[in-house]
């Protein structure tokens, strides 16, 4: 299994925990949907750690760290904040 496909099931399923944080936090109001968004991303934190520590301690597959490292890297930084970008556009731009 390469590091890449090992990161891209990774980045889909914080994407899913984080696309759907943001939907249940727009029915809640005030100070109670920021909780729940900082919830969220406690949780891709513990869920990011718990799967990379198995997949590199527990599974007996050869994963190459580097092109994980990379794919994973590349979406916290560029992917998820152009998808909470445009999750929560429609919501600024309302107001």
């Amino acid at each position: 299994m390469s590091g890449f496909i090992a990161g891209l099931i990774l980045c889909i399923v914080l994407t899913v925990v984080g696309v759907f944080s943001i939907m249940y936090s727009r029915m809640i109001h005030g100070m109670a949907s920021i909780s729940i968004i900082q919830a969220s991303m406690l949780v891709k934190l513990m869920l990011a750690g718990t799967y990379t520590m198995a997949l590199f301690k527990l599974v007996p597959l050869k994963i190459e760290a580097w092109s994980y490292g990379m794919t994973v890297g590349l979406y916290s930084c560029v992917a998820f904040p152009i998808i909470a970008y445009y999750t929560t556009k429609n919501d600024l731009s309302n107001r």
